[in-house]
């Protein structure tokens, strides 16, 4: 089965956990890493190691592009143009985030070691599409995913460039709109489009403030939903900082619809409540969770579920 695995950020720890409990329950999974593997996060180094060791074409793991990916290849160009200056300014371009400086402290980075992560790089597609089969009822046949970091525009007539862009960029917290679902629609009657991608944090306020007059269509820090689009990146590098939520590295299951988490919510928030100092901030914070995200299942995901023909219950 296909498994996505959202923004790592350098959170290698949790990606181990994931990974370990997906390779548990499935002999012969296939994972997606949905890109920015790099920044922020507190071990960049092992994640891009283990990525470029196993990212391999019809191997277990395959990996897309990030925005995060993207900006080194920009910042290389302008490295690479300082470089055959005749006359050195006095510093090279800085990458963004600190990519190289912060990557020649870890590990001693040489000029070899940067041409393999810049070719690793280049290699990362933009998206990726699969079509998983579902029981026919309401003209549908399948289920056609597009995956891509940031968005995926389902819209026919975007050219090359565009969709590149929205791919890195791109950003639709409110899902598929209706009028591209009519247009969808009209030209693949068989197939129900969802998209698939990170970029956007379910913790960001960006994300929460959408869709709020829906009941249950928040869950901050997890993996989230919309209408026919699965959101990915839990926000795992603000674990700590944003103390109301989880955020978690997420991973999911496209058949079932079944999440991974490195542990449970409340272990997390538990773990980061039992960190705080007894002040006025460690509040169980688990508790108010549950209650005001977790009591209600999300419609979005129950919406996905049964056209997989699956009931499964929501994360507790």
């Amino acid at each position: 089965m296909h498994y996505c695995i959202g923004d790592v950020h350098g959170c290698f720890d949790e990606l181990m956990a994931i990974v370990d409990k997906i390779e548990k329950k499935d002999p012969d999974p296939h994972i997606i890493l949905m890109g920015d593997l790099i920044d922020q996060g507190p071990k960049i180094y092992e994640t891009l190691s283990f990525a470029m060791k196993n990212v391999k074409p019809d191997g277990e793991f395959m990996c897309l592009r990030g925005n995060h990916e993207e900006e080194v290849l920009n910042w290389y160009r302008k490295y690479l143009e300082w470089q055959n200056e005749s006359v050195h300014s006095l510093y090279p371009p800085v990458s963004k985030y600190d990519f190289y400086t912060k990557m020649k402290n870890e590990n001693g980075m040489t000029e070899e070691k940067l041409d393999e992560v810049v070719n690793f790089f280049h290699s990362l597609p933009y998206s990726y599409e699969l079509s998983i089969p579902i029981p026919l009822h309401n003209g549908h046949r399948r289920i056609h995913y597009y995956l891509a970091h940031a968005w995926y525009s389902v819209s026919a007539g975007k050219d090359s460039e565009r969709q590149r862009w929205i791919n890195l960029y791109g950003r639709s917290c409110e899902g598929i709109s209706d009028s591209e679902m009519k247009k969808y629609e009209l030209e693949n009657p068989d197939e129900e489009p969802v998209v698939v991608c990170g970029h956007t944090p379910t913790v960001s306020a960006v994300f929460i403030s959408s869709k709020t007059d829906v009941e249950g269509s928040n869950r901050p820090g997890l993996i989230g939903y919309r209408p026919h689009a699965i959101f990915t990146d839990g926000g795992c590098f603000h674990y700590g900082e944003v103390l109301q939520f989880p955020c978690m590295l997420c991973g999911i299951c496209l058949e079932t619809l079944e999440e991974f988490y490195p542990c449970s919510v409340e272990e997390r928030m538990g773990r980061l409540k039992n960190s705080l100092e007894e002040t006025s901030e460690s509040i169980e914070y688990y508790k108010l969770y549950k209650e005001e995200y977790l009591s209600t299942p999300n419609p979005y995901r129950q919406e996905l579920l049964s056209l997989l023909g699956n009931h499964q219950g929501d994360v507790k």
